[in-house]
């Protein structure tokens, strides 16, 4: 017979007690654990989707929300903060002269490559870098169309402002004339013409 070692209480009927007590409270302990970890995952997973379903539209507002965010929710990933940084950076220096813009932004095009690459390693995906390239498709047409946008906007505001006049060309008349021909008359357009004298009365 075991020895009573507390209040009267065995080992057994403490490890009772105390599996009574505390296994609801380490089950929702390690839930919410679990949930932290799932939500952190899943936000993570967003970001990652975001940015590599614009990563051919990088002016896209989704892409650049996404980019924002990357620095809060990998907080602590070294590889991933690190590609995060040098892409930044990259992003942020100005723009060289028109003969070196070609090595410019293929070279910006590789530190995003090799960002997506470690925010995919980190969520479990493994991904060629020369995949990640060449195995995205953004129509030619999207960059031009934005181009188009903004420097009409940007007419528009010199416009608004008062530094820039609105041209007006005049319009020379065409050679033929573009509009149908007046309606004829109704009656006898040809035929004799009626002289209608006043009565006398």
């Amino acid at each position: 017979m075991e020895t009573a070692i507390l209040w009267g209480l065995r080992w057994l009927d403490i490890a009772t007690i105390s599996a009574i007590i505390l296994g609801p409270i380490l089950a929702v302990a390690i839930d919410r654990l679990q949930q932290r970890w799932t939500d952190k995952k899943r936000r993570r997973l967003e970001i990652f989707r975001d940015l590599m379903r614009t990563r051919k539209a990088r002016l896209d507002p989704v892409h650049v929300n996404a980019l924002n965010l990357v620095d809060l929710e990998f907080h602590g990933r070294k590889d991933v903060v690190s590609a995060y940084r040098s892409y930044i950076g990259h992003l942020s220096v100005p723009m060289p002269s028109p003969e070196g813009q070609d090595q410019f932004f293929e070279h910006r095009a590789d530190l995003l490559v090799a960002l997506l690459y470690e925010m995919g390693r980190e969520l479990g995906y493994s991904y060629d870098k020369r995949d990640l390239e060449r195995l995205a498709y953004g129509p030619v047409v999207w960059n031009t169309d934005q181009d188009m946008q903004r420097q009409n906007m940007s007419l528009v505001n010199e416009l608004l402002a008062g530094r820039r006049a609105l041209p007006i060309t005049p319009m020379n008349s065409p050679a033929q004339n573009p509009f149908p021909p007046p309606p004829v008359q109704a009656g006898f357009p040809d035929g004799p013409s009626i002289e209608v004298k006043p009565s006398v009365g």
